[in-house]
């Protein structure tokens, strides 16, 4: 009986999917925060987790060496959205371009992603002030918290997908 305990649990740590949640944004920048404080705050045996502050390429070979299988990207992104909307952001929805808060586009650490990790998401939230200053928006404190639920629960998947307006050609 005892070994067919150790057996299930061997089995199951084997084959237990390896996550990372890279949180990205800059903390001085207000809502711009977001991702890195979630990445600081989540407490999960499920996640590991980074805070990748504004230059998310610098963990691209920890991300090799440890071959996550799922990889979720987490941070501030203009959307058009009401402040704290949460959604995940289609490959086909990044622009090829430096965000203001960004080293690298997140388009170009994507596609270097995408040929080493079988899942990568970006999960975007709606900021409402990324001003120069400590401290995110209540609105963004709400959606830290929630998005903090997400991933622990394994809901995150369920999160809404960005539908891409017309006027709208990339995320900011």
């Amino acid at each position: 009986m005892h070994s067919e305990i150790v057996y299930t649990h061997l089995c199951c740590k084997i084959y237990m999917v390896k996550k990372l949640l890279m949180g990205v944004g800059n903390d001085i920048r207000g809502d711009d925060a977001v991702g890195e404080l979630i990445a600081r705050e989540l407490e999960s045996e499920d996640w590991d987790t980074v805070d990748c502050g504004s230059v998310p390429e610098n963990h691209i070979v920890m991300i090799e060496e440890k071959q996550y299988e799922v990889v979720v990207l987490v941070d501030a992104a203009e959307m058009g959205l009401n402040p704290g909307d949460i959604r995940i952001v289609p490959r086909d929805h990044l622009g090829v371009f430096t965000m203001s808060t960004h080293a690298m586009p997140l388009s170009t650490v994507m596609d270097f992603l995408d040929k080493k990790v079988k899942e990568v998401f970006l999960v975007g939230i709606q900021p409402k002030d990324m001003s120069l200053k400590e401290g995110m928006t209540s609105e963004l404190e709400e959606a830290k918290e929630e998005m903090i639920e997400l991933l622990k629960s394994e809901r995150w998947r369920n999160i809404p997908e960005l539908v891409k307006s017309k006027d709208k050609k990339n995320i900011k």
